[in-house]
């Protein structure tokens, strides 16, 4: 069916936002960097896509108003995580990067370890590893 998978975001500050996502590792996409009119990046090792965008660039593809994230989350992006390790370093990292984690790493259901975070435009996001050996049958 599709090609390939892209995942759009709004964002305020086009310069602040690549710098936050290269800083917590994300791979840049060079073919669709142009400048401050968008920014892309690779969000795993199959290259799905992540597309940043201006506010009123997005709110004129989506011909729709932009969620307000310091009162609502209209999506959750989640990241699977190698290890503990990986979740420790990624959590670090976004607090280097100002993000702002809400969810410190953590055991959850003694199978998951993850953190979640929000990042500069309050975008939130959860890290996890799952240790499927642990996982409830």
């Amino acid at each position: 069916m599709a090609k390939q998978f892209w995942i759009n975001l709004p964002v305020k500050d086009i310069g602040k936002s690549k710098t936050f996502f290269k800083e917590i590792g994300f791979r840049a996409n060079p073919k669709h960097d142009n400048g401050n009119q968008n920014a892309s990046f690779f969000l795993d090792k199959k290259n799905t896509v992540m597309m940043l965008f201006p506010e009123t660039t997005f709110k004129h593809f989506a011909q729709n108003e932009i969620t307000d994230t310091q009162k609502s989350t209209e999506v959750f992006l989640n990241i699977d995580a190698e290890n503990e390790t990986e979740v420790d370093q990624l959590a670090k990292k976004v607090e280097k990067a100002g993000g702002i984690v809400f969810s410190k790493p953590a055991w959850v259901d003694g199978w998951m370890y993850l953190f979640g975070f929000q990042d500069l435009d309050g975008h939130r996001w959860g890290v996890l590893y799952m240790d499927m050996n642990k996982m409830p049958k």
